[in-house]
């Protein structure tokens, strides 16, 4: 990857080939070093290459990990160590992109191509790519992104146009800053592997379908950051990990943090949330009105 004014820098196992499919996928896994997971629903899988994602998916980098996410109209999209990301949206065709939510980790998105939709949202920062390559860094109430090529907007919570060559960075609830370069810092904790362009491995998949290796269904405290993240990320799961309310170890542990994920009150507690029933012994229909005093 070329830095502006710089140096130029630098879930297990094997999966089982299906039969072709009738489409090509809009988004594949094509490159995965170390282990790495994939919750699809309320189950764990054991990543591999050649997995096709889908909106809803979650994926979590190993921490010596590496993954590479391709889509058809040649964007990539590379996730460093420790990564944790959730696939809000992914859409193929004329309006191929997806929109992401990453709690933490190091991301890569290259080769966006203009009219192709792709936002990344995390905790810090929110950046939508216009075209060209971008970076970003984010974790400990941190963020960070360097627009290598191309354009993009960027919300942290202002909005900014940025170019090719413009650093952002943003600590905490500080207000960001804009710089024409990227620091040392943000250099160093970057993968190696982010340092020069990734080559695509699409074409080795295309016609082929790989399904991930089932591991066993989530408990609370691989999915409790989820749970926890901020309200607009957190309250669409809880029809998607609402089954898992009926495991007493699942929901004793949902109680006891009720008040990180208070929309999870109705799911476990449903009679607070019924309708009222009328008094016994109240009469039905309404009431009929006072007859003035001494009136029959």
């Amino acid at each position: 990857m070329r830095f502006v004014h710089l140096k130029r820098l630098a879930f297990a196992l094997f999966a089982c080939p299906a039969v072709a499919v009738a489409a090509d996928p809009a988004a594949t896994v094509t490159l995965l070093e170390g282990s790495s997971a994939l919750v699809r629903g309320v189950t764990r899988y054991a990543l591999a290459e050649g997995v096709e994602l889908h909106s809803g998916d979650i994926i979590e980098v190993g921490d010596k990990g590496l993954a590479e996410i391709e889509f058809g109209g040649g964007a990539a999209l590379a996730l460093g160590p420790g990564t944790r990301i959730l696939a809000v949206s992914i859409a193929g065709g004329k309006s191929a992109g997806g929109d992401f939510y990453a709690l933490q980790g190091a991301l890569k998105l290259s080769g966006v191509k203009a009219g192709a939709h792709f936002r990344l949202a995390t905790p810090v920062l929110t950046l939508q790519q216009g075209q060209g390559t971008a970076v970003l860094v984010v974790g400990g109430g941190d963020g960070s992104a360097f627009i290598e090529s191309g354009d993009a907007r960027l919300s942290a919570p202002a909005p900014l146009r940025l170019k090719g060559g413009d650093f952002f960075a943003r600590k905490g609830g500080q207000k960001g800053t804009v710089a024409p370069r990227p620091s040392p810092a943000f250099i160093a904790a970057l993968p190696k592997v982010f340092l020069d362009p990734l080559p695509s491995r699409l074409a080795r998949y295309k016609g082929r379908q790989v399904q991930p290796r089932q591991i066993e269904v989530v408990s609370y405290a691989e999915v409790e950051a989820w749970l926890k993240a901020p309200p607009d990320v957190r309250r669409p799961l809880v029809p998607r990990f609402k089954p898992r309310a009926s495991d007493p170890a699942f929901r004793s542990a949902l109680v006891s943090n009720l008040k990180f994920h208070p929309e999870w009150d109705p799911v476990l507690y449903p009679e607070k949330y019924e309708p009222k029933k009328a008094a016994a012994g109240a009469p039905p229909g309404r009431p009929e009105p006072a007859r003035p005093a001494g009136k029959p």
